[in-house]
């Protein structure tokens, strides 16, 4: 208590904590902080410094390393204070340099004054001295002119060395000036205020006696996060250019601006969602409704053509801004050693796994989509952990050939890669189309004809696959059927395929065709 009697509220002083262990989530991270810490017998508060103002307090959580000591609750406490960027003694020296050159100042201007009231009285002589001498009527014999002229002389004399005086005191006056503004401008620019935001966390705890213990506190944060990214990389086999490896890098992205530097942690990365509702949502009743077609719609059946894709384990409505997708279950990626992840918003990465695949290399042309073929690598994931969908760098040998976007990919999985353009294959395709009506029955008939004229550019030859397609009908009333097709395959989804060789400096023109029937009451979208 103090003399007025009141009692004086004490805060603890706050012990300094380092990051041990950060888990990055999709959208924020779960840090682990620890400190040591001597407590005394009983309850006590113990304040922790050293966490980002931004952390959720119905996240935090803490443990304490003994079995001695008890942690009964824990909170978060924040604070706003202005600091001053200068010390005491730093501000009373700067002000004392300040008032110094005030003062050099003024014992100039002093200076100055003084010499001005000396030229003035110099100037009042000069002058009487003139009208005194235009009096005398002239020279005589007793007259002594040469005491007047030495006279003279020594007023111009006084009168010059004051105007180098004053000369000298106006340059003076000048640096002193300018010497008392610049240590002005530091006294201001060097004393100013900034606001500092804290924030702590404090536990409670009751030990049973006097004890060193460890403190571990555990809290969330937003303005953190991860985002897969791997690099695939092409080596062909030379003798079996059909064969070859694939070396597969996979790494965690990671930005972070959350107000903590996080030096030497251990880092993982987890596909969780601890934020989003658990619960499953309420199933509305979905009314479905019926009725009868107009006499004009029985008459007729309008075919609407669409583009659809054939569907595989990575394909997956994302949403605008895509998370981790992790095909459904909670994976965790924990790689060996710690990093430093400073807080300034750029990437860092972290690779959290490597594995060499076998792949079957392949030359593809798709002659609808491109003139040139591309190379394929077809492989089968065999990792344990799936490949997490996310940009992919593509490289062949040593050289990077291009960015791309890689799917989900689960274990066991087979899953094919694209490594770029072989410039050395070139297409041009051309379609021919012909058209026929039944004037008995109205039944239409078109005729498409597809001629692929290649050519290989390099001086070794090339094994190439070509993939083109056809319509698929999915009513009674259409049908497609493939004519003068040989050698080509046909699948059910209506891609046509076929593998062939391309001699050195070699041209192979190509043809299928194909035919649509349609009855008299099909309105054709084409």
């Amino acid at each position: 208590m103090n003399w007025w009697g009141a009692t004086v509220v004490t805060e603890p002083a706050a012990i300094k904590t380092e990051a041990k262990r950060v888990v990055f989530f999709e959208d924020r991270a779960e840090v682990t902080r620890v400190a040591a810490a001597t407590l005394t017998e009983g309850r006590q508060w113990v304040r922790l410094a050293g966490a980002t103002i931004l952390l959720d307090d119905r996240s935090v959580q803490a443990r304490a390393s003994s079995d001695r000591v008890q942690v009964l609750s824990a909170r978060v406490v924040r604070r706003v204070r202005n600091v001053d960027d200068l010390s005491r003694d730093e501000a009373a020296k700067l002000r004392q340099g300040v008032e110094e050159a005030e003062r050099g100042v003024q014992e100039i201007q002093a200076r100055r004054e003084r010499l001005g009231r000396r030229t003035n009285y110099l100037n009042q002589l000069v002058q009487q001295w003139c009208a005194r001498l235009a009096q005398v009527p002239g020279p005589v014999v007793d007259s002594p002119p040469s005491e007047w002229a030495a006279a003279w002389q020594s007023l111009i004399a006084r009168d010059d060395e004051y105007l180098e005086q004053s000369g000298a005191l106006h340059d003076e006056l000048d640096d002193a000036a300018d010497i008392q503004r610049e240590r002005g401008r530091e006294l201001s620019q060097r004393s100013t205020t900034h606001t500092i935001y804290e924030c702590f966390i404090e536990v409670q705890v009751d030990a049973s006696s006097m004890d060193d213990i460890e403190l571990e506190v555990r809290y969330r944060t937003p303005c953190a996060l991860w985002r897969p990214e791997h690099m695939a990389r092409l080596d062909q086999d030379m003798k079996n250019p059909r064969n070859g490896s694939v070396d597969w890098t996979s790494w965690g992205v990671v930005w972070q601006q959350t107000g903590e530097d996080w030096k030497d942690v251990e880092v993982a990365f987890s596909t969780a969602r601890p934020a989003q509702v658990a619960d499953a949502p309420n199933i509305d009743d979905d009314m479905l409704s019926k009725r009868k077609k107009t006499a004009e719609e029985r008459k007729q059946i309008v075919v609407q053509m669409r583009e659809e894709q054939v569907k595989t384990a990575g394909d997956r409505v994302e949403p605008e801004m895509p998370g981790v997708d992790d095909g459904g279950k909670p994976l965790e990626f924990t790689p060996k050693g710690t990093y430093s992840l400073p807080s300034n918003g750029q990437p860092t990465r972290v690779e959290i796994g490597q594995r060499a695949l076998k792949a079957s290399v392949s030359r593809v042309l798709i002659p609808e989509r491109a003139q040139t073929a591309y190379l394929k690598a077809d492989m089968n994931w065999d990792g344990e952990a799936p490949v997490l969908a996310g940009p992919l760098r593509l490289a062949r040998g040593g050289a990077v050939v291009g960015r791309s976007r890689t799917k989900f990919v689960a274990s066991g999985e087979k899953f094919e890669t694209g490594f770029g353009p072989e410039d050395g294959v070139r297409c041009k395709r051309a379609v021919s189309e012909e058209r026929e009506t039944s004037k008995l029955t109205g039944s239409q008939t078109i005729t498409r004809k597809v001629t692929l004229r290649l050519s290989n550019l390099g001086d070794a030859a090339r094994e190439l696959e070509i993939v083109e397609r056809i319509p698929v009908s999915e009513i009674d009333g259409l049908e497609v059927k493939l004519e003068d097709a040989k050698d080509w395959k046909l699948d059910q989804d209506g891609y046509l395929k076929r593998q062939l060789k391309l001699e050195p400096r070699g041209q192979l023109t190509l043809t299928f065709s194909y035919e649509i029937k349609a009855k008299s009451n099909v309105i054709l979208p084409f």
